[in-house]
């Protein structure tokens, strides 16, 4: 008893110490805004799915703070609360993986906000996107909405890993967060899900594997991006588009695929112009309008419009956006003057027009 209370006040000391530089350190990472990564944003935003089909979702009314603020509102997907219908407006859900989510980017500046933006007050366009999700989960997060969300028109933003299986990133870290019910493990998480400084050391940690594993050093997209056979891809792709078809054409839903490019290669030498084609010609043939993206994006250095390999940066999304809305306008308008954001080229932008970003 005299041996602990002697040693018990440098005891207290030393973790009044160590509490101190934990809060500094804590508030110097907030202050700094230092890059947290994906792992963060995720386990801010992302939970399981009680829908199998589905296996993980937005959670409904959660906020991250990474290098942009991201935003879940009440209805489980990006973008500030639902409104009703305003009367004259068309309403555009826009649906896809990470990249209509908008990673790296502020909400205003992801692919749906700049779609509506250019579209003008005419249009209401939703953001739809969950990160890591495949072709066959964006028609089930469809399924699910279409008939609350009423829209009239849906886009799917396709990425061209859209035909993977259910076997994201995303989708393992919930599976592992969901593992983690007691013990070290789920204190860890409690911690790294409030602290900045603690996610930073963990994302500094496991960087190096998590680029091996899920990012091979920036560029994951090398040679062919399927084993299957291009008539295996076709036949996947004619039933994904149908299946999609099938929700939106009993409902008077206009349907459009926007293809979007790889971004880890010039442009002149890009090497996947025969499955954009074939992605293209499968929406065609299911009655979805096609909108491949590759043209707009070939007029830039392909490394002024991304983030990363996949994801673009604000002025990427803007010339996906533009794209997209010239190839809308008209059907979704009809009768209406085009917009004068439409009046420019779609290979007129310039970076400094854009917000500067940071991903990994």
């Amino acid at each position: 008893m005299r041996f602990l209370r002697r040693a018990a006040p440098p005891l207290l000391l030393s973790a009044a110490s160590i509490l101190v530089v934990f809060l500094v350190a804590e508030a110097v990472a907030r202050a700094a805004s230092v890059s947290v990564g994906t792992v963060q944003i995720n386990r801010g935003v992302v939970r399981v799915s009680a829908d199998p089909r589905l296996g993980f979702e937005l959670r409904p009314d959660s906020f991250v703070s990474s290098e942009v603020d991201y935003r879940i509102n009440a209805d489980g997907f990006r973008g500030p609360a639902l409104q009703p219908r305003r009367s004259g407006t068309r309403r555009v859900a826009v649906f896809g993986d990470s990249i209509v989510f908008g990673y790296w980017v502020a909400e205003g500046d992801a692919f749906p906000a700049q779609l509506g933006a250019i579209l003008g007050p005419a249009a209401e366009t939703l953001n739809l996107g969950v990160p890591g999700y495949n072709l066959d989960q964006e028609i089930e997060n469809l399924r699910k909405r279409v008939d609350s969300l009423q829209p009239d028109a849906v886009v799917f933003g396709f990425c061209l890993n859209d035909l993977e299986g259910l076997l994201s990133f995303e989708y393992g870290l919930t599976q592992a967060r969901r593992d983690a019910r007691s013990g070290p493990r789920r204190a860890l998480e409690s911690l790294l899900s409030v602290s900045r400084f603690a996610a930073w050391i963990e994302y500094r940690l496991t960087e190096r594997d998590a680029r091996a594993s899920f990012a091979r050093s920036r560029n994951p997209f090398g040679g062919e991006l399927y084993e299957a056979t291009p008539q295996a891809l076709d036949a996947h792709l004619a039933a994904s588009f149908t299946a999609l078809a099938l929700v939106l054409k009993p409902r008077g839903i206009m349907g459009a695929i926007a293809i979007f490019p790889i971004l880890g290669n010039k442009f002149e030498n890009y090497p996947y112009r025969d499955l954009h084609s074939r992605i293209a010609r499968a929406a065609q043939n299911a009655g979805l309008l096609s909108v491949d993206l590759l043209p707009c994006f070939s007029s830039y250095p392909f490394r002024d419009v991304r983030v990363d390999v996949v994801h673009p940066n604000p002025m990427g999304h803007r010339i996906a956006a533009h794209a997209a809305a010239d190839a809308l306008f008209d059907a979704l308008l009809p009768g209406q003057k085009r917009p004068p954001a439409l009046d420019r080229s779609c290979s007129s932008y310039r970076s400094g027009e854009f917000a500067a970003v940071r991903g990994y």
